[in-house]
């Protein structure tokens, strides 16, 4: 933790003294200036925002020192090696045989991505407190959309890294909500209970306070707001928490101006963030152009599909622009590679824009929590189908027998898997899908998920070696 806070502390400076104020995540900071009294009119304010979003898409150099976005590897491959939606086709990895341990190296990178958002939010908040130039009504959406982003860094802590299923544990996050100095560097983790209201509180004020739409769907709205509360309330699962899901994925589908694609493959292929469906989208670097998603998809093949998600994809027609049957040059034979984001020529592989693009929020997800909440609350189980169908519907399904049979137990199986598929290396959402099956259901899926207490991923080893007051969690 405290090498990602010092990579933070310098970070916020530079993104507030790069040069422009766009939030198309395409100017790298130049210089390197400190934490301090740095917003003083609008385009200092929106730069420095800017830069909140920089931590947002996971932005940095890649390998070959281009400016890059790598959302690819903390929201899409990592999450989806472990639902075993993925596998590293070199000899696996500790996330897709759950094998993790705090030293594991995924597990820093992770927890240095949704901490140094939350500094990184924090640090904008600190600093645009006291700015009287920008309006009340500009300051204040603004800050909705710095406390979005800090909420959505929270939620991702404490649905990899703590008991996000049990509100009454100790096992929750360290929760920041001020820019760490050396006086609150080191700090214990919250009850669970109280991340879930902080994450919340926060949620709150960005729904009653961002726009309808932002300058694009780059930027937060109140819409991308409510989704993530659903997201966050439908793994916490309290009584009522089904409800309110139904509620806010109710009011999205039927108000907000988002619309599903007519075609699903359409997204990532041909229309990408200009897509009616994209709620909220990361927006890579176009000068000099990325190819670090490329790269991991396609040419170190870091990330390809698992027997059992082939297998899932079988007489689906997503089969055929989801992934291909790849030979290695190099001698390490066939495997499923995943095409979903690129939409060239597979027997001449060659970057492009169109898979450098990233989703976060997709109207599809309203549609699919809001069956999942109807079905794992025992509602209408018509109204449950009807938004399950609708879905796979314009992915190119039409045998709705399936569908059209089940209920109950059954039927939320049935949204789980269409979640996993959907998707699959995108935003995380089939691993926090399955894992609320029953654990009997997700072994059975999942056979290497030998403990529930695997759902949890470990606290870094730096962290524990760094911090005496942060507790491991149970089996690590």
């Amino acid at each position: 933790m405290q090498t990602a806070i010092k990579q933070i502390i310098t970070f916020l400076g530079l993104a507030i003294a790069a040069a422009g104020c766009s939030k198309q995540l395409n100017i790298l900071p130049t210089t390197k200036e400190v934490d301090g009294n740095i917003i003083s009119d609008l385009q200092g304010a929106t730069t420095a925002l800017n830069g909140v979003y920089y931590q947002f898409a996971a932005s940095g150099p890649d390998n070959n020192l281009v400016p890059s976005t790598k959302w690819v590897d903390v929201n899409e491959g990592y999450p989806s090696n472990l639902s075993g939606m993925f596998t590293y086709p070199y000899g696996g990895s500790d996330l897709n045989s759950h094998l993790y341990k705090a030293p594991s190296y995924e597990l820093p990178i992770m927890w240095s991505y949704g901490y140094n958002l939350v500094n990184a939010a924090n640090g904008f908040l600190k600093n645009i407190e006291p700015v009287t130039k920008l309006g009340d009504s500009t300051k204040t959406e603004m800050m909705a959309e710095a406390r979005f982003l800090r909420a959505f860094g929270n939620a991702y802590l404490l649905l990899y890294f703590a008991q996000y299923y049990d509100t009454t544990s100790a096992y929750g996050i360290i929760l920041r909500n001020e820019f760490v100095t050396t006086t609150n560097l080191n700090l214990p983790r919250s009850p669970v209970g109280q991340c879930y209201d902080s994450i919340l509180s926060d949620l709150h004020y960005a729904e009653a306070n961002l726009p309808s739409r932002n300058t694009d769907n780059t930027g937060a709205n109140k819409w991308t707001a409510e989704l993530l509360e659903a997201r966050v309330l439908i793994n916490r699962q309290t009584s009522a928490d089904y409800a309110k899901v139904i509620s806010l994925t109710n009011d999205i589908i039927s108000n907000s101006p988002f619309s599903l694609e007519p075609n699903t493959e359409d997204i990532f292929h041909t229309k990408g963030l200009s897509s009616q469906e994209v709620m909220l989208g990361i927006q890579p670097y176009t000068s000099p152009a990325q190819t670090y998603k490329y790269s991991q998809y396609l040419y170190y093949d870091q990330y390809t599909l698992s027997d059992s998600a082939v297998a899932g994809f079988q007489g689906d027609p997503r089969q055929t622009w989801t992934y291909f049957s790849y030979t290695s040059p190099y001698g390490y034979g066939n495997f499923p590679a995943v095409i979903k984001y690129y939409p060239g020529d597979t027997l001449n592989l060659s970057p492009t824009i169109m898979d450098e693009y990233s989703y976060a929020f997709r109207l599809t997800e309203a549609y699919l929590l809001e069956a999942e909440a109807i079905s794992a609350s025992g509602g209408n189980v018509a109204i449950a189908r009807a938004l399950l169908g609708t879905v796979e519907g314009h992915a190119g399904i039409t045998d709705f027998t399936a569908v059209d049979a089940a209920s109950g137990s059954d039927l939320t199986l049935l949204i789980i898997r269409e979640e996993m598929k959907n998707f699959v290396g995108e935003s995380g959402q089939d691993w926090f899908a399955v894992r609320r099956l029953p654990f009997a259901t997700i072994q059975q899926l999942i056979p290497t998920l030998v403990s529930k207490d695997l759902l949890v991923l470990p606290i870094p080893q730096s962290e524990i070696q760094t911090n005496s007051q942060v507790k491991q969690n149970p089996s690590y």
